[in-house]
């Protein structure tokens, strides 16, 4: 026998009004349990269906008690006895288990077990039988169903013995009076004999079936009685134990349904409250979408526009680069004429420099011609009338150097005017060029300057143009976002609709379940 293990000290008791109830097959193979078993035993249903019923056996419990079972059950009679079951975590409970055998079509499929709430006196003296079995110093007392003398003896005798008294009353020669006399009375013992072979078990059928119409379920039924009966009363036995757990059952689900009913029509009233909220949300959502396309519609068209504009300015960009670039080239061009100009400036500075150091020694010739001229003057006045001629010659030569003096000091004072303008012109020439240096440097500038801007009004006119295919599927989602909240509010409305038809059905079954509850109610008290 298998050993389920581990096992704890920790007992749990059973409801007394919620029996448990498995069904096996022939093999003893779960195929039914209700929920006082699921809940007990701590197993999951899916864990208890398909499994060997042994799976809850306790381990204290001897093999003796379910071969009783099993011998008593393959005579196709129940077997009632205390039972210590295993929980799925090693705890334990008591049962008074009722095990009948199952038929349907007169065959039979299976086993039926109903375990209640055993008394606690007889927990006592069970553990201790089982304690003695286990040790080997007692031996488990089998399932009997005695029987009384069968009804077909007792009317066979109430018909033959008068018969058999009266004859050997006749052989014997007593009178005939005293033979019916005695006859009559042996006749009367065996009637009333039989009679309460018949009363007795009629008597507590019909007290059975009081007990079942009035919804009591926890009483005895005595099955000791005539062969005949005693079938029919272990019969109404189990039906009694039966009809007990089926009625638990459905009393303790008819509460469950009210509870649940009750539960499922709070819950049906907040999901159609909710739904309207939802429908009034879905509706606003959509509103709200069918604003925001339009407000995609619009920022798709301003997009548009933003994007031919920056076409135009990437175009005006390019326009503005090239005459940069253009302006930069002449600047370019313009640089090594400013420069040359400035040489040939530099080089007229030098020639005037030139020309007024040849003037200053012209003035000086002059000057000593002047001096020259006036000593022969002198020496042409001392010869008297013989150099007057040479000194008129002199006179001459010291006009002519007068004259010569008057002219240098005019080319000289040109030349220095020359000068000063060539100066002027050579540093306003110095200034030009660096200014065209400067400008040039600045149009560089300018040119890289255009170049970034060309550059960046092609990234914002290509981002201008994604944003616009964007836009425009954004404006197609949202179209088509708008058409399915319109959809779903249609939707939501049906399901309001289908809610405010489950919340009466609900409201139905609660008052249907709260009706079911009533019936059962004075069932509830007896089982």
């Amino acid at each position: 026998m298998k050993t389920n293990l581990p096992i704890t000290t920790v007992e749990h008791v059973l409801d007394p009004k919620r029996p448990i109830v498995s069904k096996t097959d022939l093999k003893g193979m779960i195929s039914y349990v209700n929920p006082a078993f699921v809940e007990i035993s701590g197993f999951a249903r899916e864990e208890l269906l398909g499994q060997p019923h042994n799976m809850v056996r306790h381990p204290d419990m001897p093999a003796e008690a379910f071969a009783d079972m099993w011998h008593t059950l393959k005579a196709d009679l129940p077997w009632r006895g205390l039972v210590k079951n295993r929980c799925k975590n090693g705890d334990f409970y008591w049962v008074e288990a009722y095990v009948t055998p199952l038929f349907e079509d007169g065959r039979k499929v299976g086993y039926r077990s109903v375990r209640n709430m055993p008394q606690a006196a007889e927990v006592r003296k069970a553990e201790q039988l089982y304690a003695a079995i286990r040790s080997r110093q007692a031996t488990l007392p089998p399932t009997r169903y005695p029987a009384r003398t069968s009804m077909r003896i007792r009317i066979g005798l109430l018909a033959i013995l008068p018969v058999l008294l009266m004859a050997a009353m006749s052989q014997a020669g007593l009178n005939v009076w005293l033979a019916a006399a005695l006859c009559a009375l042996l006749a009367g013992g065996l009637g009333a004999w039989c009679w309460q072979g018949l009363q007795r078990p009629v008597a507590a059928i019909r007290q059975a079936l009081q007990q079942l119409s009035e919804g009591n379920f926890r009483f005895s039924i005595d099955t000791r009685a005539s062969a005949e009966f005693t079938e029919l009363l272990i019969g109404m036995t189990s039906m009694q134990v039966g009809l007990r757990a089926v009625i638990a059952d459905v009393v303790s689900g008819a509460e469950q349904i009210r509870t649940q009913s009750g539960s499922a029509l709070r819950g049906v009233g907040e999901v159609v409250e909710s739904g309207h909220k939802q429908s009034d949300g879905i509706a606003s959502v959509a509103a709200a979408l069918e604003q925001l396309s339009a407000s995609v519609r619009e920022i798709h068209e301003a997009t548009e526009r933003s994007t031919h504009h920056a076409a135009g300015t990437q175009t005006l960009v390019e326009q503005g680069l090239s005459a940069m670039q253009s302006t930069l080239t002449v600047t370019e061009e313009l640089v090594p004429t400013v420069r040359d100009a400035q040489q040939r400036m530099n080089q007229l500075g030098d020639d005037v420099n030139a020309v007024n150091q040849i003037t200053q020694i012209i003035k000086e010739i002059a000057d000593q011609t002047n001096l020259l001229a006036l000593n022969a003057a002198i020496e042409a006045a001392r010869a008297g009338e013989a150099g007057r001629g040479f000194a008129v010659v002199a006179d001459e030569v010291r006009k002519l150097a007068e004259r010569t003096t008057q002219s240098t000091v005019e080319i000289s004072s040109t030349t220095n005017r020359i000068i000063e303008q060539t100066s002027a012109a050579l540093a306003a020439m110095q200034l030009s060029s660096s200014k065209v240096e400067e400008s040039t440097r600045l149009t560089r500038a300018c040119n890289s300057v255009f170049e970034e801007i060309r550059q960046s009004a092609e990234v914002v006119s290509g981002s201008a143009r994604d944003v616009t295919v964007m836009l425009g599927q954004q404006r197609q989602a949202s179209l088509e976002v708008a058409q399915t909240m319109e959809h779903l509010s249609a939707f939501t409305e049906s399901n309001a609709h289908s809610m405010v038809q489950t919340d009466l059905s609900v409201s139905d079954l609660q008052e249907a379940a709260e009706e079911m509850r009533v019936l059962v109610a004075h069932f509830e008290r007896s089982l």
